[in-house]
């Protein structure tokens, strides 16, 4: 099927669903849980006047691992409130630690609302580099230990960070500021990442923009998934699908995405047999150099992330370590590098995961897209 026609397949199923779903899209009513579609850490509950957003944590599901109460501006206070960090929207100075929040909320058309950043020479948002640039955004520093004068001086009236297992956020979080954890990352479907633009949508004030761009996004990757699917039944079954080698090892290690995680089913998605599948962790997985040897050395295809402002070369990956030269995805140059120096990789497998999962598929199938032009994953 050309590229075309997916896309073409994607808007009028995606026209059926507005209709379907109405302007909102499955807000929460008053009173009742928003169904989360993908997201397993999160959770909106519509109440009158306000809404409450709770993050389940995700290394200990059986808790909260924090309470929002959503108050938009010109409402009255509630005098029953439950317990949690208040917080009146929508929010005009916004601090985001990652890329990946600030291209969210770029695409939501509110990159006026952000007035600092950390560690902007990794930001891909050009409207976040040019409010750097020119002073309307300040430079926080580092994600890991920001300065707090700067984030006073941003005047930011929240901060929108990404969780770690028992992170305190150091000396921001003393400042008084209520810290958005944004726990998207530890979802393990690629929807469920993209899901979290419904919380953007709230603290920002624009939820049926939200509502719209999620709809978007879940219709046209989901399209292109069950194009896949249909190719791989109509020429074999599982046999079609290429056996899969992913990333590469650091330092002594090689972190490999677990067979439970977003990334192992959107190898999944996109046809391929990854692996590692086996395994249940939703995060990576720590392993031996030889013990991915063991299981990879005959792997179809390998795929890896790397970030360097020249491309990755057959070469340059066996000078880093002569032992990759015994894959046989190596010795075959079946090894397709995504270079995230020079491509929005990670802020668009939350916002566009499609693209990802087409890309992908590409690789695996490319008799599916022919002529198609890689995006992120290109031969070494």
């Amino acid at each position: 099927m050309k590229r075309t026609a997916i896309r073409i397949s994607a808007a009028v199923v995606l026209a059926m669903v507005l209709l379907s779903c109405g302007r909102g899209g499955n807000r929460a009513a008053d009173g009742e849980k928003a169904v989360m579609r993908y997201a397993q850490y999160l959770s909106i509950t519509g109440c009158g006047s306000y809404s409450v957003a709770e993050i389940t944590n995700p290394w200990d599901t059986a808790r909260i691992l924090h309470r929002y109460i959503l108050v938009p501006e010109g409402n009255a206070m509630p005098a029953d409130l439950p317990q949690g960090t208040l917080i009146r929207t929508p929010i005009d100075h916004i601090i985001v630690y990652s890329s990946v929040h600030a291209s969210i909320i770029d695409a939501l058309g509110e990159t006026d609302r952000i007035t600092g950043v950390c560690e902007p020479e990794y930001m891909t948002c050009k409207a976040v580099l040019d409010g750097v640039a020119g002073g309307c955004i300040t430079d926080c520093g580092s994600s890991v230990s920001p300065s707090v004068e700067r984030i006073a001086d941003a005047g930011g009236q929240v901060i929108i960070a990404s969780p770690f297992q028992n992170s305190n956020y150091g000396a921001a979080g003393k400042l008084g500021i209520p810290i958005i954890e944004a726990a998207d990352y530890m979802e393990n479907l690629p929807l469920g990442r993209t899901e979290w633009i419904r919380l953007f949508g709230l603290l920002l004030g624009c939820p049926d923009r939200a509502d719209s761009l999620f709809l978007e996004a879940e219709t046209e990757y989901n399209c292109i998934r069950d194009t896949v699917s249909r190719h791989i039944e109509d020429n074999g079954g599982d046999s079609h699908r290429p056996t899969l080698l992913a990333e590469r090892k650091y330092g002594a290690s090689w972190d490999v995405p677990g067979g439970g995680s977003y990334m192992a089913r959107m190898y999944s998605d996109a046809g391929a047999d990854y692996i590692f599948s086996g395994n249940t962790s939703a995060a990576n997985v720590n392993m031996s150099f030889e013990s991915v040897l063991s299981k990879g050395i005959d792997a179809d295809i390998w795929v890896l992330k790397y970030w360097s402002p020249q491309p990755m070369t057959y070469a340059s990956l066996e000078a880093e370590y002569r032992l990759y030269s015994e894959f046989r995805a190596f010795r075959q140059q079946h090894i397709f590098g995504c270079n995230t120096y020079s491509s929005t990789y990670y802020d668009d497998i939350v916002l566009h995961p499609a693209w990802i999962l087409e890309d992908l598929a590409a690789v695996f199938h490319p008799d599916l897209f022919p002529g198609r032009e890689a995006r992120y994953f290109k031969p070494l």
